[in-house]
């Protein structure tokens, strides 16, 4: 079910579900929006997937200190996403459905409230495109199907523009960070 089209938003705290896109430069303008996502999934009871290098979960968990109680923290999981990406040995976007029993204690899932944050990195790799796409046609069923929010952040830097037109086909909402 490939997405009909493409919204642009300026916020992201206003969405409650959909397949976002967010291609980002400024590295502390993309930590703020990982911070303003989880606050809003907070407020809403929700638990906070964030799938992210090494190099920004520090960054993110300092902001989040300062805004944050430590008992409503407990509702942020963040997975390493080499980790989650090459989990099969290939690169794949995995549904994060196949991690939440490892992920959440006394995971049940008809009652939880999920939201999902994923930073899309690969090594320079062969026909990684192709494998990305198809990864991302199927992560957009998937939350259609189950009705989250779920975002794909990508370094502007390393996507060719052709490659950004791609992956607009399979999302829903965009966020641009010109505003």
């Amino acid at each position: 079910m490939e997405s009909t089209h493409l919204i642009e938003v300026k916020e992201i705290q206003n969405l409650t579900k959909g397949h976002v896109l967010y291609f980002f430069e400024n590295q502390d303008q993309y930590v703020s929006n990982v911070v303003d996502f989880i606050i809003s999934g907070l407020e809403l009871s929700e638990y906070c997937i964030i799938v992210e290098n090494d190099r920004f979960v520090p960054l993110i968990n300092k902001r989040l200190k300062v805004l944050v109680n430590e008992s409503r923290l407990k509702k942020v999981v963040f997975v390493n996403n080499y980790d989650f990406y090459f989990a099969t040995g290939d690169f794949r976007i995995n549904s994060i459905f196949d991690y939440l029993p490892n992920l959440i204690g006394g995971y049940s899932e008809p009652d939880l409230a999920v939201r999902s944050w994923a930073h899309v990195e690969w090594r320079d790799e062969r026909e990684i495109s192709e494998k990305l796409l198809d990864s991302e046609n199927e992560a957009d069923k998937i939350v259609m199907e189950t009705k989250i929010l779920s975002v794909c952040a990508y370094d502007s830097e390393r996507v060719s523009k052709e490659f950004k037109e791609s992956l607009q086909n399979c999302h829903n909402f965009i966020i641009n960070e010109e505003g």
